[in-house]
């Protein structure tokens, strides 16, 4: 025998005959509080019904049936509720519901009377100033004032019933501790046979799978006991009040009924079982519109009916696994909600539960402090002052990041390492995260880059001889340069929202615009093409033709110079020497271009086009202007790779 099941024997015998009550009064009192807290959100509905007359009134059977209170005619508490003046309601049956309050009061406190303790008298004084100060609700007329003082979790208002309901249930789960008779994988129980001992055994095989998770935080207590056919296991959870997990198991059905005063962690709760089959309650659906913040509590219940006992034990086991993973679940949102929205901040939270990892770590860290320390750290300089995290990332990789986070932080603790090292593998992911915002930038501005050239590459073509020999087929061209354009420019937009994550991103940005621009003149150029008539583009054709080559060359150049860019970060200096050598291309084909244009010129003006129609040398010309504009557009854009390679380089 353990010492610690010595300690626990040694006080089931010096209470003497008394023990032989206690598993019965201890059952009896938790029993009460369920039966007190449906009253209590039996009240709440009705209030909340009376508040918004003709809302759908919420199915309440199962809970009110698991609780005790048999009696159909309480339903109409609340789905007969309706207002009386502004700060009253009639609630039909609110009088016999308060009429059990005290009752149910006094079997809590009867097994704590009969085992003693230092706490008990403390505990006992609060119970009659309550069952004192209890409203009758005489002719079942009740105040909004009344139902929100009754269920108030907020000590700082002072004693409240909901207040002395948890405490007194608090000090029964403990006695249940100290008073059990067997320790089943760590769960004080009593009264067990071999189905139920199984049971137990299940729920605490996914509980101490998962435990470890808390590292270190308080709570997560569990108590059984069999009182006829009905199985109760209990966890406290953690120290929260108002948070608490029982589960009655009759038969092959499992039913849980959990409270909370956080609508989002009953929800997060919930979800933690969408494909086990569980039916749960709506309580979690909805909130009572004239309850404050902090005042409501929410009770649910959830059934789940198995085919065979092998089923239902992977159920128990399924859900002691989960329990820790509501432990400080609220501070984890509030925290990653800084960085990302609170939609994001609960699927961070629900994926992290769903890889058995928790946030639990991610907290023992330093929470929102730890992401604030990376930033710092790993950002500094390349994150526009006072952008939030969001904004910098993306909202995806931003929350791709606090999910590392959460592994990270998880993994290291279990593994041993040290702070020191966890934080340095979380600041080495957001720097590469950072790094990966540029590449995504110079991803899509290499996209743009490829529509690019192949607009230039088509201009080229026109220009060979007899390639468009009639007005049609100049046409098409023109309409392909627009939709190419057109899809250019939504690249843009796309670059630019990129390019807003980093910080000093001009030379970027510049890129970005510059290769814009170059795209727009060659779009231009293909119209102007396009205005040719009968053999016009052939007679302007060859003293284009150059030109056209060497703006093709300086796109395609320019689309090699910005594919090594994406390679050169990762250290190789024969990607940064490349992308170097076609930059210094991309500016002697502009220089090149300037000479093509001044000979284009002078044939378009020479003798060669004597006679020519005026609208044809125009044309020419303004043809050769577009195409040197786009060189010249692309040496700007290579000039801004150039410094931000520079740049990336000398970091």
């Amino acid at each position: 025998m353990t010492k610690r099941m010595v300690g626990k024997v040694a006080i089931v015998e010096s209470l003497g005959e008394k023990a032989v009550l206690l598993p019965g009064l201890i059952a009896a009192a938790l029993t009460a509080n369920d039966r007190l807290k449906i009253r209590m959100t039996l009240l709440q509905e009705a209030s909340a019904q009376a508040s918004e007359p003709g809302r759908a009134a919420p199915a309440l059977e199962s809970e009110r049936r698991a609780a005790g209170l048999d009696d159909a005619a309480f339903d109409a508490i609340f789905s007969g509720a309706r207002p009386l003046d502004a700060g009253h309601f009639i609630a039909p049956g609110a009088a016999a519901l308060a009429g059990g309050m005290a009752d149910d009061l006094a079997a809590m406190v009867e097994p704590l009377e009969v085992a003693g303790g230092e706490d008990v008298a403390a505990l006992k004084r609060r119970v009659d100033a309550i069952v004192a100060a209890l409203p009758s609700f005489a002719d079942d007329r009740v105040s909004h004032a009344e139902a929100l003082a009754l269920a108030s979790v907020r000590r700082e208002a002072g004693d409240s019933l909901h207040l002395v309901v948890m405490d007194l249930h608090r000090a029964i789960n403990r006695l249940a501790a100290e008073t059990a008779v067997e320790d089943v994988d760590g769960a004080g129980a009593a009264g067990l046979d071999e189905s139920a001992r199984a049971r137990v055994k299940a729920f605490m095989r996914g509980l101490n799978r998962t435990k470890n998770l808390a590292f270190g935080h308080p709570g997560l207590a569990t108590t059984a006991g069999k009182i006829g056919a009905r199985l109760s296991i209990q966890n406290d959870i953690g120290t929260t009040d108002a948070h608490v997990l029982v589960v009655r198991v009759e038969g092959l059905t499992a039913t849980t009924t959990y409270t909370d005063v956080h609508r989002p962690r009953a929800k997060f709760f919930m979800s933690l079982f969408e494909e086990s089959g569980v039916e749960w309650s709506p309580l979690g659906e909805k909130r009572q519109r004239n309850l404050a913040e902090g005042e409501v509590f929410y009770l649910l219940t959830g059934v789940f009916r198995a085919a065979d006992a092998p089923e239902l034990d992977r159920f128990l086991e399924l859900l002691g696994s989960r329990i820790v993973f509501l432990i400080d679940w609220n501070k984890a949102r509030k925290a990653l909600q800084l960085f990302t929205g609170k939609k994001g901040a609960i699927q961070i939270l629900t994926d992290a539960a769903r890889r058995d990892e928790g946030h639990r770590a991610f907290l023992e860290l330093g929470g929102a402090e730890l992401v604030y320390e990376a930033v710092r750290n790993a950002a500094s300089g390349r994150i526009a002052y006072g952008a939030p995290l969001g904004q910098a990332l993306g909202e995806d990789e931003c929350q791709g990041f606090l999910r590392h986070v959460l592994h990270v932080a998880c993994e290291g603790l279990k593994d041993g390492r040290s702070t020191r090292l966890i934080r340095d593998e979380i600041q080495a992911d957001l720097s590469q995260r950072l790094d990966t915002a540029e590449r995504e930038t110079l991803a899509v501005a290499l996209r743009h880059l490829g529509l690019t050239r192949m607009l230039a590459g088509m201009i080229e073509m026109a220009f060979l001889p007899d390639s468009l020999a009639n007005v049609d087929e100049r046409r098409v061209l023109a309409a392909r340069a627009k939709a190419i354009e057109a899809k250019a420019d939504r690249l843009t937009v796309e670059a630019r929202k990129l390019s807003s994550r980093l910080r000093e991103a001009e030379d970027v940005l510049a890129l970005v615009d510059q290769i814009e621009a170059a795209t727009d003149c060659f779009d231009e150029a293909a119209f102007l093409v396009s205005l040719a008539e009968g053999d016009e583009a052939n007679r302007i054709g060859p003293p284009l033709a150059l030109l056209a080559s060497i703006a093709t060359e300086s796109a395609a150049q320019m689309t090699r110079a910005v594919d090594g860019a994406l390679l050169a970060p990762e250290g190789k200096r024969e990607d940064a020497a490349f992308t170097l050598k076609c930059i210094d291309a991309v500016i002697d084909s502009e220089r090149a271009a300037d000479a093509a244009q001044r000979a284009a010129m002078a044939a378009l003006l020479g003798p060669a086009l004597t006679g020519a129609e005026a609208r044809v040398i125009v044309l020419g010309l303004e043809i050769a202007r577009s195409l040197e504009g786009a060189t010249d557009r692309l040496a700007h854009a290579a000039m801004s790779l150039r410094a931000r390679l520079f740049q990336e380089l000398s970091a």
